[in-house]
């Protein structure tokens, strides 16, 4: 356990404002680098240097004496991230940054200093990439936002190449707020221009964060806490005349309003606010949207079918009814996300003939239960099962060509079934308390 590092976040919690002028000790002290290597997973893809975790283990305690010496010479320079691409579900490709086992060693050590200094200070809207917060507690709170604070009105945006589009400058300017360590600002600065070697040719980095490093995450908290969060709770939603709400994941966000006009005139802003950051919103992704309690029955008066839906966090959200006639804020499965993810499980499932039927069942159940882990949310049940039912007929076809012969039938199949699936019932509770169990002098608060 990092005690140096547990007490510092301890102590940075109670002063969020505090700024601090003297952390290279803490980030080279040899027993928190050799807490982070422990940290590190030793079957991650290897940097530019092919040092894995297995080679770095060698003489490690001489290996991080030298590694903490260099810190504190400030003789240490990160190298260059190897650049692969990953298919993305859309046919595109996602250009990852993977560092080198060593970067990877003070990439989390700084990742730790940076998120114990800015945690108490991020706002509670912001949910990715912050300890003791998920996606689904995102989910939750953006349904009680819809249901009990009279959201009529929201914007669904996502920023248009964020990690590739961050400015430097402005993320310096943004640490400088709370660093006032030269040393270590200097040490950053070296990871964001640590550039990236792409088929023996490398490229110098002038914008953009280190995608694949274990610091991106904290850097990006970091500057969308200045460039969105702040500017709208501080000062977009204190001009609105009904209430103004912003739920945000990573770079992906959903901003509620009781009223039209500030929706619209958000979009606006939105846009002004970003471009003097050097970022933009996603076009395909960004839209205003009637959605709320009074939207089925605004759309019906317009003369449309039903209010739209809008996509977050790999839900399609929609407008729904209750038993009673109430409304509510209905999820299922994205569509698109499942049929990629089919796909996705296809291709493993071919792959993994070769090496029998019991591997490819044990693949298929490992999967579903992570399937079902995430989207086993109230509401989705239904979507669930037939994920799981369509899975099931992915894996019963390529148990059947793993030769000439078919050796598995249906029958017998569906019995094997039945003792393999894992439980497939709602893990996630996201439907909020009504508003009269939270209001004071409620019993139930």
């Amino acid at each position: 356990m990092d005690t140096q590092l547990v007490r510092f976040t301890q102590w940075a919690r109670h002063d969020p404002q505090a700024r601090y002028n003297a952390l290279m000790g803490l980030l080279s002290t040899p027993d928190g680098l050799m807490h982070s290597f422990e940290a590190q997973p030793g079957n991650k893809a290897r940097g530019i240097d092919g040092v894995g975790k297995s080679d770095y283990a060698h003489d490690v305690d001489a290996r991080i004496k030298a590694l903490s010496s260099k810190l504190r010479a400030l003789s240490y320079r990160p190298q260059p991230v190897r650049r692969v691409y990953i298919p993305k579900r859309n046919g595109r490709q996602r250009p990852l940054g993977i560092p080198c086992f060593e970067d990877r060693i003070v990439q989390h050590r700084l990742s730790g200093i940076l998120q114990a200094i800015w945690e108490p200070a991020f706002r509670n809207g912001s949910y990715g990439f912050r300890p003791q917060r998920n996606a689904h507690q995102a989910l939750a709170r953006l349904g009680e936002i819809i249901t009990n604070h009279g959201t009529q009105w929201l914007v669904e945006a996502d920023i248009k190449g964020f990690f590739d589009n961050v400015s430097h400058e402005w993320l310096m300017r943004f640490l400088a707020h709370r660093l006032h360590d030269p040393v270590l600002l200097r040490i950053i600065r070296r990871f964001l221009k640590a550039g990236v070697l792409e088929a023996g040719v490398f490229a110098a980095s002038e914008t953009g964060t280190p995608q694949g490093g274990l610091v991106s995450p904290v850097l990006a908290n970091i500057y969308l806490h200045y460039v969105l969060d702040l500017w709208f709770e501080k000062r977009y939603a204190r001009t609105c005349k009904g209430r103004a709400d912003l739920i945000r994941y990573a770079d992906d966000f959903v901003a509620c309003f009781t009223h039209e006009d500030d929706a619209r005139r958000f979009m606006d802003e939105l846009a002004k606010r970003l471009a003097e950051f050097g970022l933009e919103a996603e076009p395909n992704k960004t839209r205003l949207l009637r959605f709320g309690s009074r939207a089925a029955q605004a759309c019906q008066k317009e003369g449309s079918m039903r209010p739209p839906t809008f996509n977050f966090l790999g839900f399609t959200h929609y407008v729904g009814k209750s038993r009673t006639g109430r409304f509510v804020l209905g999820r299922k499965s994205q569509r698109e996300r499942v049929a990629g993810k089919l796909k996705e499980v296809s291709e493993r499932l071919s792959a993994l003939r070769v090496e029998g039927g019991r591997a490819m069942m044990d693949y298929a159940k490992r999967h579903l239960q992570g399937h079902v882990a995430y989207y086993a949310v109230s509401g989705n049940a239904r979507h669930v099962r037939t994920y799981a039912y369509r899975m099931s007929r992915v894996l019963f076809k390529w148990l059947n060509r793993r030769s000439q012969r078919r050796g598995v039938m249906w029958e017998r199949f569906s019995k094997v079934l039945s003792g393999w699936m894992p439980s497939l019932r709602i893990q996630h509770n996201l439907y909020p308390k009504p508003r009269w169990m939270t209001q004071t002098g409620s019993r139930m608060v």
